[in-house]
């Protein structure tokens, strides 16, 4: 107290400093999802804190604002998405394009601080009240960080092959194929399941003589792929359980009076399949694999008797086309 009954000026810095007091730190989690390689949470959190002390990250435990940051390949640059999740709600899904992750990275921070400072001043009170004093509120445990992480939803992928198998031995037989799919494709995340069905047809006759039998064979193929290994940043690869159902025709060829037979197909195996993506959502994709005959037919032609082929116990299938996820 300065002599006289005044406030001295340290008493008056001190007054000023007490009531200019910054508010405490938000506590956050941040929610980050990118291709291998392509920046970190860490990155995230340092440049957000670059431009703005109102955050910080939340301990175990500890209620707090959820931040999702998503990013992903497109075409040669990179696509970022942010959302921020808080105590009234969340804020609009933000987006942002640039040539690189850290530019990506960099953007997201400043519209997150941004986010960040909007919500703080929307909920700001027009005139600070003292609250009346109160028991205080039974603390809630905050959920794991896995339950705050939302899956992808799934996507309808299409697709159309050029097909080369082998049905019928000896002949080789060559078709197409057209593929749907529903696929989730979760970044850095072995599951990555995909559930797809294929029409399929393939003839012996299209690439080479057909012989002594015309072999046409007509099947709808189910394929479940639970899992899914990105190599690069492109590049990704898929084992798949299968099966199929169909029918094979077959017509007698060098003979006075060919007859025609048709027989039911039914076979289960499995396929490796690698999808290299160029942008857009369009991919290359090569598959190979096996499968198993469950019945076994046998091709005779008549006067004279000659055997013309039988299913053989393990039917190959290499498969090369195009996709596109929407």
């Amino acid at each position: 107290m300065a002599p006289g009954g005044g406030i001295s000026l340290v008493e008056l810095v001190v007054l000023g400093w007490s009531s200019a007091a910054a508010p405490a730190p938000i506590p956050i989690r941040i929610d980050f999802e990118a291709p291998a390689g392509c920046s970190t949470a860490a990155a995230f959190y340092e440049a957000l804190r670059a431009r703005t002390d109102r955050v910080r990250l939340a301990t175990e435990g500890e209620r707090s604002w959820n931040v999702h940051v998503r990013l992903s390949r497109s075409g040669s640059g990179v696509h970022g998405e942010l959302r921020v999740i808080h105590e009234r709600g969340e804020t609009d899904t933000r987006t942002v394009k640039g040539a690189s992750c850290d530019t990506v990275v960099q953007a997201l921070s400043l519209t997150a601080s941004l986010a960040v400072d909007e919500v703080v001043a929307e909920s700001a009170p027009p005139v600070p009240v003292a609250p009346p004093p109160a028991a205080p509120a039974p603390r809630e445990p905050a959920p794991p960080a896995d339950a705050a992480r939302e899956a992808p939803p799934f996507r309808l992928e299409i697709g159309a092959h050029a097909v080369l198998t082998q049905v019928v031995a000896p002949h080789v037989s060559f078709g197409g194929a057209l593929a749907a799919r529903m696929t989730q494709q979760r970044m850095d995340d072995v599951f990555s399941p995909s559930l797809g069905v294929a029409l399929i047809h393939a003839r012996n006759d299209l690439l080479q003589s057909a012989g002594n039998a015309d072999i046409q064979w007509t099947a709808a193929a189910l394929a479940a792929c639970p899992l899914r290994w990105q190599i690069t940043g492109f590049l990704g690869v898929q084992p798949c359980a299968t099966t199929a159902v169909g029918w094979l025709a077959a017509t007698g060829r060098g003979v006075m009076y060919p007859e025609s037979v048709v027989r039911s197909w039914w076979s289960a195996g499995g396929l490796v399949r690698a999808a290299a993506s160029f942008g857009g959502g369009t991919a290359v994709e090569l598959e190979a694999g096996i499968s198993a005959p469950l019945v076994h037919r046998r091709f005779i032609l008549l006067s004279p008797e000659v055997n013309v082929g039988e299913t053989p116990v393990i039917s190959p299938l290499v498969g090369l086309g195009i996709t596109h996820l929407f």
